[in-house]
């Protein structure tokens, strides 16, 4: 789980780092994308870092069995 926040985060730079420092021109239509992909993965990220630890204490419990 650790390396997927870790991708999420390196990702969500890139994308963000591309906005601001364009490898290339960009369509409006492509612009709009690209902000709306980043607002996602924004969302993304912020629900895992709310809910990781709800997840992991229900994932691993210990059992008899």
């Amino acid at each position: 789980m650790k390396n997927f926040k870790d991708l999420l985060k390196e990702t969500l730079a890139e994308n963000q780092m591309e906005v601001l420092l364009p490898s290339r021109e960009y369509t409006e239509n492509e612009r709009i994308y690209q902000r709306g992909y980043n607002d996602a993965l924004q969302d993304m990220l912020e629900d895992f870092i709310a809910e990781y630890d709800e997840f992991m204490k229900h994932t691993y419990t210990q059992s008899l069995n």
